[in-house]
Protein backbone atom coordinates (compact mmCIF):
# COMPACT_ATOMS: atom_id res chain seq x y z
CA UNK A 1 0.00 0.00 0.00
CA UNK A 2 1.18 3.59 -0.77
CA UNK A 3 2.71 4.95 2.45
CA UNK A 4 1.53 8.19 4.02
CA UNK A 5 4.50 10.31 2.95
CA UNK A 6 5.33 13.38 1.18
CA UNK A 7 7.07 16.67 0.85
CA UNK A 8 6.24 19.50 3.13
CA UNK A 9 5.96 23.23 2.36
CA UNK A 10 9.82 23.41 3.18
CA UNK A 11 10.37 20.62 0.72
CA UNK A 12 11.82 18.32 3.64
CA UNK A 13 10.55 14.45 2.87
CA UNK A 14 8.49 13.53 5.66
CA UNK A 15 6.44 10.20 6.65
CA UNK A 16 4.08 10.17 8.48
CA UNK A 17 4.13 11.93 11.42
CA UNK A 18 8.40 11.51 11.71
CA UNK A 19 10.59 13.65 9.62
CA UNK A 20 13.38 13.04 7.62
CA UNK A 21 15.55 16.76 8.28
CA UNK A 22 16.99 16.10 11.84
CA UNK A 23 16.94 20.27 12.02
CA UNK A 24 13.22 20.78 11.96
CA UNK A 25 10.59 18.95 13.36
CA UNK A 26 8.21 17.76 10.90
CA UNK A 27 5.50 18.02 13.69
CA UNK A 28 6.01 21.47 14.30
CA UNK A 29 5.32 22.68 10.71
CA UNK A 30 1.90 20.74 10.80
CA UNK A 31 0.88 22.51 14.39
CA UNK A 32 1.31 25.64 12.53
CA UNK A 33 -0.26 24.66 9.67
CA UNK A 34 -3.28 23.32 11.77
CA UNK A 35 -3.50 26.58 14.00
CA UNK A 36 -3.87 28.62 10.53
CA UNK A 37 -6.17 26.48 8.95
CA UNK A 38 -8.51 24.83 11.77
CA UNK A 39 -10.21 28.70 12.12
CA UNK A 40 -11.50 28.97 8.68
CA UNK A 41 -11.68 25.15 7.61
CA UNK A 42 -15.45 25.18 8.22
CA UNK A 43 -15.65 28.09 6.44
CA UNK A 44 -13.81 27.07 3.42
CA UNK A 45 -15.74 23.77 3.22
CA UNK A 46 -18.91 25.43 3.25
CA UNK A 47 -17.90 27.92 0.91
CA UNK A 48 -16.93 25.06 -1.59
CA UNK A 49 -19.37 23.27 -0.55
CA UNK A 50 -22.06 26.39 -1.72
CA UNK A 51 -20.99 25.96 -5.45
CA UNK A 52 -21.27 21.84 -5.42
CA UNK A 53 -24.47 22.04 -3.62
CA UNK A 54 -25.85 25.09 -5.16
CA UNK A 55 -24.99 22.74 -8.85
CA UNK A 56 -26.13 19.55 -7.42
CA UNK A 57 -29.51 21.27 -6.15
CA UNK A 58 -29.89 22.77 -9.39
CA UNK A 59 -29.58 19.45 -11.55
CA UNK A 60 -31.89 17.73 -8.45
CA UNK A 61 -34.55 20.29 -8.96
CA UNK A 62 -34.10 20.28 -12.68
CA UNK A 63 -34.65 16.39 -12.81
CA UNK A 64 -38.01 16.87 -10.85
CA UNK A 65 -38.78 18.46 -13.51
CA UNK A 66 -37.84 16.42 -16.11
CA UNK A 67 -39.85 13.63 -14.33
CA UNK A 68 -42.89 15.40 -14.32
CA UNK A 69 -42.56 16.36 -17.68
CA UNK A 70 -42.29 13.12 -18.51
CA UNK A 71 -44.86 11.47 -15.94
CA UNK A 72 -47.70 13.90 -16.22
CA UNK A 73 -47.32 13.09 -20.61
CA UNK A 74 -46.67 9.70 -20.54
CA UNK A 75 -49.19 8.80 -17.47
CA UNK A 76 -48.98 6.36 -15.15
CA UNK A 77 -48.65 2.95 -17.53
CA UNK A 78 -45.93 4.87 -19.95
CA UNK A 79 -44.26 5.95 -16.90
CA UNK A 80 -43.48 2.96 -15.77
CA UNK A 81 -42.30 1.67 -18.96
CA UNK A 82 -39.94 4.70 -19.00
CA UNK A 83 -38.88 3.68 -15.58
CA UNK A 84 -38.10 -0.36 -16.52
CA UNK A 85 -35.74 0.47 -18.96
CA UNK A 86 -33.93 3.03 -17.21
CA UNK A 87 -34.11 0.82 -14.19
CA UNK A 88 -32.32 -2.42 -16.49
CA UNK A 89 -29.99 -0.39 -18.02
CA UNK A 90 -28.68 1.17 -14.86
CA UNK A 91 -28.17 -2.61 -13.59
CA UNK A 92 -26.27 -3.46 -16.79
CA UNK A 93 -23.97 -0.33 -16.71
CA UNK A 94 -23.25 -1.86 -12.67
CA UNK A 95 -22.49 -5.12 -13.49
CA UNK A 96 -19.68 -4.02 -15.99
CA UNK A 97 -18.63 -0.62 -14.38
CA UNK A 98 -16.23 0.73 -11.64
CA UNK A 99 -17.55 3.61 -9.00
CA UNK A 100 -14.14 5.39 -10.25
CA UNK A 101 -14.42 8.88 -8.79
CA UNK A 102 -14.22 7.76 -5.08
CA UNK A 103 -11.04 5.38 -5.96
CA UNK A 104 -9.33 8.56 -7.81
CA UNK A 105 -9.85 11.45 -5.36
CA UNK A 106 -8.73 9.51 -2.57
CA UNK A 107 -4.81 8.67 -4.54
CA UNK A 108 -5.09 11.89 -6.32
CA UNK A 109 -4.82 13.32 -2.38
CA UNK A 110 -2.11 11.08 -1.54
CA UNK A 111 -0.35 12.01 -4.94
CA UNK A 112 -0.11 15.21 -4.50
CA UNK A 113 1.44 14.69 -0.65
CA UNK A 114 4.30 12.64 -2.61
CA UNK A 115 4.08 15.14 -5.63
CA UNK A 116 4.65 12.29 -8.04
CA UNK A 117 3.66 13.14 -11.39
CA UNK A 118 4.50 10.22 -13.31
CA UNK A 119 2.18 7.58 -11.48
CA UNK A 120 -0.39 10.40 -11.28
CA UNK A 121 -0.07 9.99 -15.10
CA UNK A 122 -0.51 6.15 -14.30
CA UNK A 123 -3.72 7.12 -12.22
CA UNK A 124 -5.94 8.78 -14.76
CA UNK A 125 -5.11 7.09 -17.94
CA UNK A 126 -5.79 3.76 -15.57
CA UNK A 127 -8.63 5.45 -14.87
CA UNK A 128 -10.02 6.42 -17.93
CA UNK A 129 -9.13 3.39 -19.87
CA UNK A 130 -11.29 1.76 -17.12
CA UNK A 131 -14.32 3.36 -17.70
CA UNK A 132 -14.13 3.35 -21.42
CA UNK A 133 -13.48 -0.27 -21.67
CA UNK A 134 -16.29 -1.12 -19.12
CA UNK A 135 -18.62 0.99 -20.27
CA UNK A 136 -18.34 0.11 -24.09
CA UNK A 137 -19.02 -3.43 -22.48
CA UNK A 138 -21.98 -2.70 -20.85
CA UNK A 139 -23.59 -1.26 -23.90
CA UNK A 140 -22.87 -4.34 -25.73
CA UNK A 141 -24.47 -6.63 -22.90
CA UNK A 142 -27.44 -4.59 -23.14
CA UNK A 143 -27.23 -5.02 -27.22
CA UNK A 144 -27.39 -8.87 -26.77
CA UNK A 145 -29.94 -9.08 -23.75
CA UNK A 146 -32.29 -6.89 -24.34
CA UNK A 147 -34.08 -8.86 -27.03
CA UNK A 148 -34.73 -11.73 -24.63
CA UNK A 149 -35.36 -9.54 -21.31
CA UNK A 150 -38.19 -7.01 -22.93
CA UNK A 151 -40.52 -9.60 -23.32
CA UNK A 152 -40.38 -9.86 -19.74
CA UNK A 153 -40.62 -6.63 -18.58
CA UNK A 154 -43.68 -3.58 -19.63
CA UNK A 155 -43.47 -2.57 -22.75
CA UNK A 156 -42.34 -5.92 -24.39
CA UNK A 157 -40.60 -6.12 -27.73
CA UNK A 158 -41.77 -2.82 -28.79
CA UNK A 159 -39.55 -1.21 -26.21
CA UNK A 160 -35.95 -2.82 -27.50
CA UNK A 161 -35.12 0.91 -29.31
CA UNK A 162 -35.44 2.45 -25.98
CA UNK A 163 -33.13 0.44 -24.18
CA UNK A 164 -30.16 0.42 -27.11
CA UNK A 165 -30.86 4.70 -26.71
CA UNK A 166 -30.83 4.98 -23.08
CA UNK A 167 -27.92 2.43 -22.91
CA UNK A 168 -25.92 4.84 -25.49
CA UNK A 169 -26.67 7.51 -23.62
CA UNK A 170 -25.13 5.81 -20.17
CA UNK A 171 -21.97 5.77 -22.47
CA UNK A 172 -21.69 8.87 -23.02
CA UNK A 173 -20.63 9.70 -19.37
CA UNK A 174 -17.76 7.85 -19.82
CA UNK A 175 -15.38 10.97 -18.47
CA UNK A 176 -17.58 12.38 -15.85
CA UNK A 177 -16.53 10.17 -12.86
CA UNK A 178 -12.58 11.11 -13.41
CA UNK A 179 -13.45 14.89 -14.67
CA UNK A 180 -15.44 15.03 -10.99
CA UNK A 181 -12.35 14.31 -9.36
CA UNK A 182 -10.07 15.85 -11.11
CA UNK A 183 -11.96 19.25 -10.83
CA UNK A 184 -12.42 18.90 -7.58
CA UNK A 185 -8.85 18.10 -6.54
CA UNK A 186 -8.14 21.46 -8.04
CA UNK A 187 -10.76 23.64 -6.56
CA UNK A 188 -12.94 24.07 -9.46
CA UNK A 189 -16.24 24.12 -7.98
CA UNK A 190 -17.57 26.87 -10.33
CA UNK A 191 -17.26 24.60 -12.79
CA UNK A 192 -18.29 21.21 -11.48
CA UNK A 193 -21.90 23.03 -10.50
CA UNK A 194 -22.16 24.57 -13.85
CA UNK A 195 -22.12 21.09 -15.82
CA UNK A 196 -23.94 19.65 -13.18
CA UNK A 197 -27.07 22.08 -13.44
CA UNK A 198 -26.26 22.40 -17.57
CA UNK A 199 -26.80 19.13 -18.60
CA UNK A 200 -30.22 18.70 -16.79
CA UNK A 201 -31.28 21.78 -17.94
CA UNK A 202 -30.67 20.70 -21.50
CA UNK A 203 -32.68 17.97 -21.36
CA UNK A 204 -35.50 19.65 -19.34
CA UNK A 205 -35.42 22.15 -22.30
CA UNK A 206 -35.43 19.39 -24.53
CA UNK A 207 -38.40 18.26 -23.41
CA UNK A 208 -39.92 21.40 -22.77
CA UNK A 209 -40.12 21.76 -26.68
CA UNK A 210 -41.29 18.02 -27.58
CA UNK A 211 -44.13 18.57 -25.14
CA UNK A 212 -44.77 21.95 -26.55
CA UNK A 213 -45.06 20.77 -29.90
CA UNK A 214 -46.62 17.54 -28.95
CA UNK A 215 -44.08 15.28 -30.24
CA UNK A 216 -43.06 14.08 -26.53
CA UNK A 217 -43.36 9.87 -26.71
CA UNK A 218 -41.45 7.11 -25.06
CA UNK A 219 -39.51 7.09 -28.82
CA UNK A 220 -38.92 10.89 -29.04
CA UNK A 221 -37.93 10.81 -25.03
CA UNK A 222 -34.89 8.56 -26.11
CA UNK A 223 -33.37 9.95 -28.98
CA UNK A 224 -33.32 13.28 -26.75
CA UNK A 225 -31.64 11.72 -23.92
CA UNK A 226 -28.98 10.08 -26.28
CA UNK A 227 -28.36 13.62 -27.78
CA UNK A 228 -28.13 15.38 -24.67
CA UNK A 229 -25.77 12.23 -23.83
CA UNK A 230 -23.64 13.21 -26.69
CA UNK A 231 -23.53 16.99 -25.90
CA UNK A 232 -22.33 15.57 -22.75
CA UNK A 233 -19.71 13.60 -23.83
CA UNK A 234 -17.79 16.24 -25.70
CA UNK A 235 -18.37 18.79 -22.89
CA UNK A 236 -16.97 16.54 -20.42
CA UNK A 237 -14.26 15.57 -22.05
CA UNK A 238 -12.76 18.60 -23.03
CA UNK A 239 -13.32 20.16 -19.42
CA UNK A 240 -11.19 17.46 -18.28
CA UNK A 241 -8.64 17.28 -21.12
CA UNK A 242 -8.14 21.15 -19.62
CA UNK A 243 -8.06 20.23 -16.05
CA UNK A 244 -5.62 17.60 -16.12
CA UNK A 245 -3.08 20.45 -18.72
CA UNK A 246 -3.61 23.05 -16.48
CA UNK A 247 -3.57 21.40 -12.93
CA UNK A 248 -1.31 18.53 -13.23
CA UNK A 249 0.74 18.68 -16.63
CA UNK A 250 -1.07 15.95 -18.14
CA UNK A 251 -1.80 16.24 -21.55
CA UNK A 252 -3.51 13.22 -23.86
CA UNK A 253 -0.30 12.04 -25.23
CA UNK A 254 1.37 11.74 -21.95
CA UNK A 255 -1.45 9.46 -20.77
CA UNK A 256 -0.87 7.26 -23.62
CA UNK A 257 2.67 7.30 -23.22
CA UNK A 258 2.12 6.54 -19.61
CA UNK A 259 2.43 2.70 -19.58
CA UNK A 260 -0.07 2.46 -17.28
CA UNK A 261 -0.78 -1.52 -18.18
CA UNK A 262 3.04 -2.42 -17.61
CA UNK A 263 2.88 -0.06 -14.50
CA UNK A 264 -0.11 -1.56 -12.64
CA UNK A 265 1.47 -2.74 -9.93
CA UNK A 266 2.69 0.49 -8.89
CA UNK A 267 -0.86 1.82 -7.67
CA UNK A 268 -2.39 -1.52 -6.45
CA UNK A 269 -3.67 0.32 -3.56
CA UNK A 270 -6.07 2.17 -6.08
CA UNK A 271 -6.63 -1.31 -7.73
CA UNK A 272 -7.94 -2.71 -4.52
CA UNK A 273 -10.43 -0.02 -3.98
CA UNK A 274 -11.17 -0.24 -7.44
CA UNK A 275 -12.80 -3.73 -6.89
CA UNK A 276 -14.11 -3.22 -3.79
CA UNK A 277 -15.83 -0.17 -5.51
CA UNK A 278 -16.92 -2.46 -8.83
CA UNK A 279 -18.40 -5.28 -6.43
CA UNK A 280 -19.81 -2.53 -4.03
CA UNK A 281 -21.78 -1.06 -6.96
CA UNK A 282 -23.13 -4.46 -8.56
CA UNK A 283 -24.66 -4.99 -4.73
CA UNK A 284 -25.76 -1.62 -4.13
CA UNK A 285 -27.26 -0.51 -7.65
CA UNK A 286 -28.73 -4.61 -7.86
CA UNK A 287 -30.71 -2.78 -4.36
CA UNK A 288 -31.20 0.24 -5.97
CA UNK A 289 -32.92 -1.01 -9.08
CA UNK A 290 -33.61 -4.50 -9.21
CA UNK A 291 -36.79 -3.41 -6.95
CA UNK A 292 -38.17 -1.88 -10.11
CA UNK A 293 -36.90 -4.39 -12.26
CA UNK A 294 -38.83 -6.95 -9.85
CA UNK A 295 -41.85 -4.78 -9.62
CA UNK A 296 -42.12 -4.69 -13.70
CA UNK A 297 -42.20 -8.94 -13.75
CA UNK A 298 -44.74 -9.54 -11.05
CA UNK A 299 -47.35 -6.31 -11.16
CA UNK A 300 -48.89 -4.13 -14.42
CA UNK A 301 -46.93 -0.71 -16.08
CA UNK A 302 -49.33 1.20 -13.81
CA UNK A 303 -47.43 -0.10 -10.84
CA UNK A 304 -44.15 0.64 -11.69
CA UNK A 305 -44.72 3.87 -12.29
CA UNK A 306 -46.87 4.90 -9.38
CA UNK A 307 -43.73 3.14 -7.43
CA UNK A 308 -40.89 4.54 -9.32
CA UNK A 309 -42.35 8.34 -8.86
CA UNK A 310 -42.36 8.20 -5.06
CA UNK A 311 -39.10 6.19 -5.02
CA UNK A 312 -37.48 9.24 -7.37
CA UNK A 313 -39.31 12.10 -5.34
CA UNK A 314 -37.55 10.35 -2.19
CA UNK A 315 -34.23 9.57 -3.53
CA UNK A 316 -34.22 13.31 -4.66
CA UNK A 317 -34.67 14.64 -1.40
CA UNK A 318 -31.53 11.95 -0.36
CA UNK A 319 -29.07 13.81 -2.98
CA UNK A 320 -29.15 16.96 -0.86
CA UNK A 321 -26.68 14.39 1.47
CA UNK A 322 -24.81 12.36 -0.98
CA UNK A 323 -23.94 16.21 -2.66
CA UNK A 324 -22.99 16.95 0.61
CA UNK A 325 -20.73 13.91 0.65
CA UNK A 326 -18.95 15.06 -1.69
CA UNK A 327 -18.11 18.22 -0.64
CA UNK A 328 -16.51 16.39 2.58
CA UNK A 329 -15.11 13.47 1.04
CA UNK A 330 -11.65 14.83 -0.34
CA UNK A 331 -11.47 17.04 2.65
CA UNK A 332 -12.05 14.19 5.38
CA UNK A 333 -9.13 12.08 2.87
CA UNK A 334 -6.69 15.24 3.79
CA UNK A 335 -7.29 14.64 7.16
CA UNK A 336 -7.16 10.91 7.18
CA UNK A 337 -3.58 11.47 5.16
CA UNK A 338 -2.37 13.45 7.98
CA UNK A 339 -3.44 11.27 10.87
CA UNK A 340 -5.85 14.35 12.35
CA UNK A 341 -8.80 11.80 13.83
CA UNK A 342 -9.51 14.61 16.05
CA UNK A 343 -10.30 17.20 13.83
CA UNK A 344 -12.39 14.68 12.18
CA UNK A 345 -14.13 14.16 14.96
CA UNK A 346 -14.81 17.74 15.80
CA UNK A 347 -15.76 18.38 12.64
CA UNK A 348 -18.37 16.06 12.25
CA UNK A 349 -19.80 16.65 15.59
CA UNK A 350 -20.64 19.97 14.54
CA UNK A 351 -22.02 19.17 11.55
CA UNK A 352 -24.74 16.72 13.65
CA UNK A 353 -25.21 20.06 15.98
CA UNK A 354 -25.95 22.04 12.90
CA UNK A 355 -27.72 19.58 10.66
CA UNK A 356 -30.23 16.78 11.95
CA UNK A 357 -32.56 19.55 13.12
CA UNK A 358 -32.47 20.92 9.60
CA UNK A 359 -33.25 17.43 8.24
CA UNK A 360 -35.79 16.13 11.11
CA UNK A 361 -38.00 19.18 10.15
CA UNK A 362 -37.84 18.88 6.59
CA UNK A 363 -38.42 15.29 6.73
CA UNK A 364 -41.83 15.63 8.73
CA UNK A 365 -42.75 18.83 6.55
CA UNK A 366 -42.22 16.41 3.73
CA UNK A 367 -44.42 13.71 4.97
CA UNK A 368 -47.23 16.04 6.00
CA UNK A 369 -47.38 17.61 2.56
CA UNK A 370 -46.56 14.32 0.35
CA UNK A 371 -50.21 13.39 -0.93
CA UNK A 372 -51.64 16.94 -1.32
CA UNK A 373 -48.02 17.99 -3.65
CA UNK A 374 -48.41 14.85 -5.71
CA UNK A 375 -51.93 15.21 -6.71
CA UNK A 376 -51.32 19.04 -7.54
CA UNK A 377 -48.08 18.42 -9.35
CA UNK A 378 -48.50 15.38 -11.04
CA UNK A 379 -52.05 14.90 -11.02
CA UNK A 380 -54.87 12.59 -9.47
CA UNK A 381 -53.59 9.13 -11.29
CA UNK A 382 -50.36 9.30 -9.15
CA UNK A 383 -52.24 9.59 -5.98
CA UNK A 384 -51.14 5.88 -5.32
CA UNK A 385 -47.26 7.29 -4.99
CA UNK A 386 -48.04 9.16 -1.74
CA UNK A 387 -47.54 5.93 0.56
CA UNK A 388 -44.15 5.74 -1.07
CA UNK A 389 -42.98 8.66 -1.04
CA UNK A 390 -44.19 8.86 3.00
CA UNK A 391 -42.29 5.32 3.37
CA UNK A 392 -38.85 6.40 1.54
CA UNK A 393 -39.24 10.17 3.30
CA UNK A 394 -38.98 9.21 6.69
CA UNK A 395 -36.08 5.97 5.99
CA UNK A 396 -33.91 8.65 3.75
CA UNK A 397 -34.30 11.47 6.61
CA UNK A 398 -32.67 9.26 8.81
CA UNK A 399 -29.68 8.41 6.24
CA UNK A 400 -29.69 11.76 5.17
CA UNK A 401 -28.99 12.85 9.08
CA UNK A 402 -26.06 10.43 8.25
CA UNK A 403 -24.69 11.54 5.62
CA UNK A 404 -20.61 12.05 6.41
CA UNK A 405 -21.03 8.23 7.05
CA UNK A 406 -20.24 6.76 3.52
CA UNK A 407 -17.04 9.16 2.71
CA UNK A 408 -16.14 8.78 6.17
CA UNK A 409 -15.58 5.26 5.59
CA UNK A 410 -13.63 5.31 2.24
CA UNK A 411 -11.73 8.23 3.58
CA UNK A 412 -10.42 5.68 6.20
CA UNK A 413 -9.96 2.79 3.44
CA UNK A 414 -12.23 0.44 5.22
CA UNK A 415 -13.91 0.04 1.38
CA UNK A 416 -13.54 -3.74 1.74
CA UNK A 417 -15.49 -3.39 5.20
CA UNK A 418 -18.42 -1.20 2.81
CA UNK A 419 -17.92 -4.17 -0.23
CA UNK A 420 -19.17 -6.61 3.08
CA UNK A 421 -22.10 -4.83 4.03
CA UNK A 422 -23.38 -4.19 0.97
CA UNK A 423 -23.22 -8.03 0.22
CA UNK A 424 -24.98 -8.68 2.93
CA UNK A 425 -27.85 -6.15 2.25
CA UNK A 426 -27.89 -7.44 -1.22
CA UNK A 427 -28.26 -11.57 -0.31
CA UNK A 428 -30.57 -10.46 2.48
CA UNK A 429 -32.73 -8.30 1.09
CA UNK A 430 -33.01 -9.11 -2.71
CA UNK A 431 -34.67 -12.20 -2.14
CA UNK A 432 -37.13 -10.39 0.44
CA UNK A 433 -37.88 -8.37 -2.38
CA UNK A 434 -39.76 -10.86 -4.84
CA UNK A 435 -41.41 -12.41 -2.11
CA UNK A 436 -42.50 -9.63 -1.08
CA UNK A 437 -42.98 -8.19 -4.54
CA UNK A 438 -45.51 -10.90 -5.43
CA UNK A 439 -47.21 -10.84 -2.46
CA UNK A 440 -47.77 -7.15 -1.89
CA UNK A 441 -46.89 -5.36 -4.91
CA UNK A 442 -45.90 -1.66 -4.53
CA UNK A 443 -46.15 -1.99 -0.28
CA UNK A 444 -43.55 -5.20 -0.31
CA UNK A 445 -41.12 -3.19 -2.95
CA UNK A 446 -41.43 0.05 -0.62
CA UNK A 447 -40.81 -1.67 2.50
CA UNK A 448 -37.68 -3.57 1.27
CA UNK A 449 -35.92 -0.71 0.26
CA UNK A 450 -36.39 1.54 3.01
CA UNK A 451 -35.18 -1.53 5.24
CA UNK A 452 -32.39 -1.64 2.89
CA UNK A 453 -31.45 1.99 2.95
CA UNK A 454 -31.50 1.81 7.11
CA UNK A 455 -29.82 -1.58 7.61
CA UNK A 456 -26.81 0.22 5.19
CA UNK A 457 -26.79 3.44 7.23
CA UNK A 458 -26.78 1.98 10.43
CA UNK A 459 -23.62 -0.65 9.79
CA UNK A 460 -21.76 1.99 8.55
CA UNK A 461 -21.49 3.44 11.34
CA UNK A 462 -20.19 1.01 13.78
CA UNK A 463 -16.32 1.47 12.84
CA UNK A 464 -17.09 4.75 12.61
CA UNK A 465 -18.06 5.69 16.19
CA UNK A 466 -15.58 2.78 17.47
CA UNK A 467 -12.59 4.64 15.73
CA UNK A 468 -13.78 8.50 16.69
CA UNK A 469 -14.70 7.71 20.46
CA UNK A 470 -11.00 6.18 21.05
CA UNK A 471 -9.47 10.18 20.09
CA UNK A 472 -12.35 11.81 22.45
CA UNK A 473 -10.01 12.85 24.89
CA UNK A 474 -6.49 12.97 22.75
CA UNK A 475 -6.02 16.41 21.10
CA UNK A 476 -4.50 15.15 17.68
CA UNK A 477 -2.92 12.10 16.71
CA UNK A 478 -0.52 14.14 14.05
CA UNK A 479 1.34 16.13 17.05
Amino acid sequence: MWGLGGVNARGRWYQGTKCRDVTVCCSSFYNKRKLRSVSSSLRSLFANGVYLFGGGAAGMGLALLQTLILARTLGPAHFGIWSGVQAYVLVAYSLCTFRTSEPVTRYLVDLQHRQDHGLLEVLLASALATDIATRSLALLVIVISVPWIAGMLPGGADAVPLYVLIGGAQLCGVFDQVWFSVARDLGWYRAIAALNAGFPLLRVGGLALLWGTGTLTLATAAWLTLLAGLIQFGVTGACLIRAMADGHGVTAGGLIRSSFVSRRREISAFWGFMGATFFSSIFSSMIKEADTLILGFCRPAEDVGWYRLGKSLAAAVMRVGEMLGLVIYQDFSELVVRRDMAEIRRRILLLCRTWLPLVAVGTVIGILIARSAIILIFGVAFEPATVTLQVLLAAGGIVTMLFWARPMVLALELYWYNLRITMVQGAVLLPLNVVLCQTYGIAGATATLALSWLVGCAALLWPLVTRLSSVACRPNESS
